[in-house]
């Protein structure tokens, strides 16, 4: 009896099979912190690469992940790094570095001391033209800043798009105020959304609207959610009159007293009554 060797029929060609390690190398492919070209935000407020290299202003590039480590640094580079998972907090940075012995401490960028255990954040781009890509790692106030904001408006638009869109971003700085007054910070300004994989396309960035109160489920596309009725409230039902006539009930006429009918008529006086009257005036 022949053997059967099932194949993969989802390799189609060496591109999707391709594999260039070799035994014995246990990390995952493509696990590496940084990936493509490095890019920097330097103390000129300027988008620079490892070299120094100034980025073109117009270069569009599409945020496709981010990732949070903590690193070991010595001789300015990073000597141990822990790969954070999803939900996952930072440890305790300050304690780690309790742990190590202050000659292994560095100085800082403002001149003081620190511990060698840093973290970063680490931005992930992809040139749609070219296919190159870019690592944006950060350590700064400002970067964590942006790169915070990036992913918040990320996770908004997939929750309302899909969880294959994604932006596409100009590299551009903000002003941001500090204790030393104010300076520049990273900015990623979004100019469009695309969808990666699956249909493919553009998504249009959705405009934002003028107020609150003029926001409709038009401008997102999605069903108007109506308020819960009085039934539904009160778990009970409830009659309706909008169709039926209100029925009006006529009061019965008063019945007649003696009083009132002094009032309507005058009263008859007999023959008898008024000869005493006329017998009384002629004896006065």
């Amino acid at each position: 009896m022949s053997n059967i060797v099932k194949k993969d029929l989802t390799v189609v060609d060496g591109f999707e099979g391709w594999e260039d390690r070799f035994e014995g190398d246990d990390r995952p492919e493509g696990t590496g912190i940084i990936q493509g070209h490095l890019v920097r935000f330097n103390n000129e407020s300027t988008w620079v690469t490892r070299d120094g290299d100034e980025l073109a202003a117009d270069l569009e590039l599409v945020a496709v992940d981010v990732a949070r480590v903590v690193q070991k640094w010595q001789d300015q580079k990073p000597v141990e790094t822990i790969i954070l998972e999803g939900h996952q907090k930072f440890p305790d940075i300050e304690e780690m570095n309790e742990k190590v012995p202050r000659e292994e401490w560095m100085e800082g960028p403002d001149g003081q001391l620190r511990g060698p255990w840093q973290t970063q954040h680490i931005l992930y781009l992809l040139d749609l033209k070219t296919m190159d890509k870019y690592s944006y790692p950060t350590g700064t106030a400002g970067g964590r800043i942006a790169v915070r904001e990036l992913r918040d408006k990320t996770v908004w638009m997939q929750r309302l798009r899909g969880s294959n869109v994604y932006a596409v971003v100009l590299l551009s700085d903000t002003f941001m105020k500090t204790r030393f007054g104010g300076r520049q910070r990273p900015h990623f300004k979004i100019v469009r959304w695309v969808r990666l994989g699956g249909e493919g396309g553009e998504v249009e960035a959705l405009p934002p609207p003028a107020s609150p109160t003029t926001q409709t489920s038009a401008q997102l596309d999605l069903p108007l959610v109506k308020e819960p009725s009085l039934k539904e409230d009160l778990n009970d039902e409830i009659p309706s009159f909008e169709n039926e006539e209100a029925k009006v009930v006529k009061a019965p006429p008063p019945r007649p007293t003696a009083r009132r009918d002094l009032k309507k008529k005058p009263a008859k006086v007999s023959a008898k009554a008024s000869r005493r009257r006329v017998s009384n005036l002629d004896a006065g």
